[in-house]
């Protein structure tokens, strides 16, 4: 090379270094090219991966960059003996007349009028890169290079190749930190939600103990009333506690703290039976389609919330096509690897029921998709919802070991993927009991319990039926009770002060055999869920009122083994 030209070489490699992406790249060798050689058309196609099996079209600088980004934006190089060729090669490759080369590619030549190619591989550290194409078409004709024009070729594309090693670094870097910020933004975004959910619980315990007591109250008074508007007024307070149970019970799915009564659920026959009722409530302006996967295997969950968590969503969905639209409901088995999850930092690896709900009404804002899983955020108006449904829908989906993500865009739609474990084995849980008849009782029963409130009404409860009742305000004065009297039943709550229930139980056990437990408890956590199924004991779930109290007893005391 002379020296006019290792000048010329100097100054190009001194332009790239100002070029910030491939496309910059390429501009400045086709300028280069065409101003040192005379070619109108330059291109750059990089190998996917080290193997060189495919090569991918970056940029195309030239009066047929339309049309080659139609024809030959990615390339196979297994069956082109061409592409072989350059592939196999650590010098550039000519292809004086494409149209009379037989290694050549004849349709993809023909639609591009190729006529002389030039090849020029790209190796970054012993490894191939991709290639420097380099070309005539059309008029132009056919044009070899020289060899002194060739040498140039080289030049040109070592200094792009140590370019586009620099440019790749820096758009490495790039991605990391970007995917860097995207998982600590979602981590900072589980554990708000973990703190919100343990506020929730905490929240619905002693909303619970309030409930139990206004219930039983409202019991008592209803008894002792004759008017007739102060009968309505009690009902009313009665309703009233229903509804705030109902919201007790949301707080608690969102924290992932309610109790689950598994069974072996076929998905396809739970939306089937959804599907049809949202088609007689929906507005007619909305179309429902279902699409229901073959052969899906069931899922272990608790029948009830997951309707709950498919109704909240179709409910979204419906409130987002204000002007009617369509619906969609998709069920498919799936199984997520290992590079699934490397991509999806929210996911499992795992086999899955996977549920999609598409809806194409308003979507949402970035801003408003970062929300949408946190307890009482909503965007409707202030009488348009609690913003707690989709806050209820997650918790439920994660204490059943599933994944909910979620995709939207504004004026598209949006979409939630639901993804259930697939069973592994036959469900076994607690199954709700089977109503009982009120019966009166004559047994002692020790209770334990922290609130004097709720203490207090519950052995008004259990006195006015002919029960013999003790009270403990704690487990440790329970374990003296219990070394002084022989008892039937014991009623513990399960979150007290001082000594925890599962170390009381075990003091109570030993102390009286003979008695059987009922644990209460408004915090029904997964360490309170384990506990009973591992005693195999039953559970009063708070707020209860004065019926359910006694049907719990009766069913406890019936299922006495005897003594």
């Amino acid at each position: 090379m002379t020296e006019p030209s290792l000048q010329r070489l100097l100054r190009f490699a001194r332009s790239l270094q100002r070029a910030e992406d491939f496309g910059e790249l390429v501009r400045a060798s086709a300028h280069e090219i065409k101003e040192a050689l005379g070619y109108q058309h330059t291109w750059l196609m990089i190998a996917e991966d080290e193997t060189l099996a495919r090569v991918r079209m970056i940029e195309y600088a030239g009066a047929q960059r339309e049309r080659v980004w139609e024809v030959a934006p990615v390339l196979e190089i297994a069956g082109d003996p061409f592409l072989e060729a350059v592939a196999a090669s650590e010098a550039p490759v000519v292809i004086e007349d494409a149209r009379l080369d037989p290694r050549t590619h004849k349709p993809t030549i023909e639609a591009l009028q190729a006529r002389t190619l030039i090849n020029v591989p790209l190796t970054l550290f012993d490894r191939p890169l991709g290639f420097l194409g380099i070309g005539t078409f059309g008029d132009e004709g056919c044009r070899a290079p020289t060899p002194v024009e060739l040498d140039y070729m080289v030049g040109v594309a070592s200094q792009l190749t140590v370019a586009a090693a620099r440019v790749r670094y820096a758009q490495e870097r790039v991605k990391a930190l970007s995917e860097k910020r995207e998982l600590e933004r979602r981590i900072e975004q589980m554990q708000r939600l973990e703190s919100l959910g343990l506020l929730a619980g905490g929240v619905a315990h002693d909303f619970n103990n309030l409930l139990t007591v206004i219930m039983s109250s409202v019991s008592f008074a209803q008894e002792l009333v004759h008017d007739p508007q102060a009968a309505a007024d009690l009902e009313a307070a009665l309703a009233a506690t229903e509804r705030a149970r109902e919201l007790t019970s949301q707080l608690l799915a969102m924290s992932r703290s309610q109790p689950l009564s598994l069974t072996q659920l076929d998905v396809n026959a739970q939306l089937s039976g959804l599907t049809a009722m949202l088609r007689r409530i929906f507005p007619q302006n909305v179309a429902i389609d279902l699409k229901l996967g073959s052969d899906l295997p069931t899922i272990e969950a608790d029948r009830t919330q997951l309707d709950q968590v498919f109704m909240n969503l179709c409910i979204n969905a419906r409130d987002a096509m204000p002007r009617g639209g369509r619906l969609s409901l998709e069920t498919e088995r799936v199984r997520l690897n290992d590079d699934f999850v490397q991509v999806h930092p929210w996911a499992r690896a795992g086999h899955y029921v996977l549920t999609t709900v598409t809806d194409n009404g308003v979507g949402m804002r970035r801003d408003v998709l970062e929300r949408i899983f946190e307890p009482f955020f909503t965007t409707k108006s202030a009488t348009g919802g609690t913003g707690l449904g989709l806050a209820v829908a997650h918790g439920i989906v994660t204490q059943h070991g599933g994944l909910l993500h979620v995709y939207s865009e504004p004026d598209v739609g949006t979409t939630f993927k639901l993804y259930l474990p697939v069973a592994v084995s036959p469900a076994s849980s607690l199954l709700p009991e089977r109503p009982q008849s009120e019966q009166r009782g004559g047994e002692h029963v020790l209770m334990a319990e922290d609130d004097i409130a709720v203490r207090s009404v519950t052995r008004r409860i259990l006195e006015s039926h002919g029960y013999v009742v003790t009270c403990a305000a704690d487990g440790d004065a329970a374990v003296s009770c219990a070394k002084q009297a022989r008892f039937d039943l014991i009623l513990l709550d399960v979150v007290m002060p001082g000594t925890p229930c599962e170390e009381t139980l075990s003091r109570l056990v030993e102390l009286q055999p003979t008695a059987t437990v009922l644990l209460a408890s408004g915090y029904t956590g997964r360490q309170v869920m384990d506990l009973v199924g591992t005693r195999r004991l039953r559970l009063l779930r708070k707020p209860y009122d004065p019926q359910e109290l006694l049907r719990a007893l009766r069913a406890a005391l019936a299922a006495r083994s005897p003594s």
